[in-house]
């Protein structure tokens, strides 16, 4: 017989509405529900029993069609992952299909998985659209297990391979940009500076508050992303601000609509909306990357080590969580140095 248990930390709060019930294959089973009483819960529970005994009867079901959105919100709240801090990683997995999510709200069959996949291709790079690709198999894979679906429509999309060339901008095309960015807002010019002089994410730059800006230092502490969500690799990173960047950030302190936020919406608080600058490029007679602010930062490590930069410090930079990651930045230097050798003249 199933239980409905109210769950609450251990400071006293209550969390949710959670139960514990026998599954078909004999195992004790516990369960998030996101319902609003323990009638509600209790429903839930008569619900996941009546599943349980229908399958041990083996009588086949067939899950009701479910739109995408809820199959994964459903897996948010409801999944068991390896970890103890599951608020972290339900924040990971949100963040790594964000740019999936305004195309699930239909029912997703194999078509529509393919039609998303050439959709998301045409604005992401190839390494970040496999890894949504991967959170999306994973959480399809949780929905048939559960009995929720039938199938995983994103078990057989076929994925671009990931390119491991790296887009950077060079110096005169950093001038015409910045010229751009100029021209169109100031505080979108404050945002590409923050990422080509300092290497910030986008997610970065957004979250960028004055608290975290010593001018007097001239240091940057780089605490966060988007609104209050931590930084990708969860630790704080301290980055020496540029001369060009120190002199505009003291210029748009006096100008700055909000005390809070570095670079706020147009109404004065922070904007969780990845800004499009394409427009930018095609102002600078720039070709359009892939990945228009990632480049950004990309042009900010590349000139770094092209400048006799190390790849530790690179590292620590851009907060990578080991050397290997930054390690794609390092032919860049290799090349550098042979192009410089091959000017030697005697």
């Amino acid at each position: 017989m199933g239980e409905v248990i109210r769950k609450v930390n251990r400071a006293g709060r209550f969390i949710g509405w959670y139960i514990r019930y026998v599954d078909s294959d004999g195992k004790r089973k516990a369960k998030a529900t996101r319902a609003g009483t323990a009638a509600e819960a209790r429903r839930i529970l008569i619900e996941l029993e009546a599943q349980a005994g229908r399958r041990q009867l083996g009588v086949p079901e067939r899950p009701q069609p479910m739109k995408g959105t809820d199959l994964i919100a459903r897996w948010l709240d409801e999944a068991q992952p390896r970890t103890s801090d599951r608020k972290a990683w339900a924040l990971k997995q949100r963040y790594a299909i964000s740019r999936a999510l305004p195309f699930l709200d239909r029912i997703i069959d194999q078509q529509g998985a393919a039609r998303i996949v050439r959709k998301l291709a045409d604005e992401m790079a190839a390494g970040s659209l496999r890894l949504t690709a991967t959170k999306l198999k994973a959480a399809w894979n949780w929905a048939v297990a559960e009995g929720i679906v039938i199938d995983n429509p994103w078990s057989k999309q076929q994925l671009p391979a990931a390119d491991r060339r790296i887009e950077y901008l060079s110096r005169c095309e950093v001038s015409d940009l910045l010229v751009a960015a100029d021209a169109d807002r100031e505080v979108v010019g404050i945002a590409v500076r923050l990422a080509i002089f300092a290497g910030l994410r986008v997610s970065e730059v957004y979250g960028l508050r004055w608290r975290s800006v010593d001018l007097d230092r001239g240091v940057l502490t780089i605490r966060n992303g988007y609104g209050s969500s931590p930084t990708k690799n969860r630790r704080e990173r301290v980055i020496p601000i540029a001369d060009q960047l120190c002199d505009a950030l003291l210029a748009w302190r006096q100008r700055c609509p909000s005390r809070d936020f570095v670079c706020p919406s147009t109404t004065g608080v922070a904007t969780t909306i990845r800004p499009d600058i394409r427009r930018l490029y095609r102002r600078a007679r720039l070709s359009v990357p892939r990945s228009p602010w990632h480049v950004l930062r990309h042009t900010f490590a590349s000139h770094f080590l092209m400048s006799g930069g190390s790849l530790i410090t690179l590292q620590r930079l851009l907060g990578h969580s080991t050397v290997a990651v930054t390690q794609i930045y390092s032919h860049l230097s290799d090349e550098h140095i042979a192009s410089e050798v091959k000017k030697l003249r005697f």
